[in-house]
């Protein structure tokens, strides 16, 4: 069985991906990989609306390893314009990363026509929450998930912005 470019790439990319997490996060992340994909969609909506959006129908999706996932990405991959790895889940257990991906097909035209033929850009990603004030205190990797935590948190912060210029 041969193992494609792309599939090279992400083996490639997952100890990146961690590497980064581990040294942003306090969260012990899991070797174990599951996958789920996400297309990466223009709307009019704010970052914070598209990451909840985001979460919910990332929530109804059933990770796979990544040899499920191969041959559904190796499909799309001409019509990836960029691709990104991204931790959605840690345990100590299982790390689920969300491999989204923005198509080709959602650039203008003219664009388009010039990038056809590109292959497309490679990223890894971790999610800063957005109260995190200093960017060398550590968070948990999961903050997506604790939504009532996290609404008390950003009206803390608020309360505190208010204060200084107050």
């Amino acid at each position: 069985m041969t193992v494609s470019p792309l599939e090279n790439q992400i083996q490639e990319a997952i100890p990146k991906l961690f590497e980064i997490a581990r040294n942003l996060t306090g969260n012990k992340i899991s070797e174990n990989c599951k996958f789920i994909l996400t297309e990466i969609k223009d709307n009019n909506e704010s970052f914070h609306e598209q990451r909840k959006l985001n979460k919910k129908l990332s929530d109804k999706k059933f990770p796979v390893t990544l040899t499920e996932l191969m041959p559904t990405l190796n499909k799309l991959y001409d019509s990836f314009y960029d691709i990104n790895l991204h931790i959605y889940r840690a345990t100590k257990n299982m790390t689920v990363i969300d491999f989204r991906y923005y198509p080709k097909s959602s650039l203008d035209q003219d664009y388009q026509e010039k990038v056809l033929h590109k292959t497309p850009m490679f990223h890894c990603k971790v999610s800063m929450p957005p109260w995190l004030t200093d960017k060398k205190e550590r968070f948990d990797i999961n903050w997506e998930h604790y939504e009532g935590l996290n609404k008390l948190r950003l009206c803390r912060l608020m309360l505190k912005l208010k204060i200084k210029s107050g």
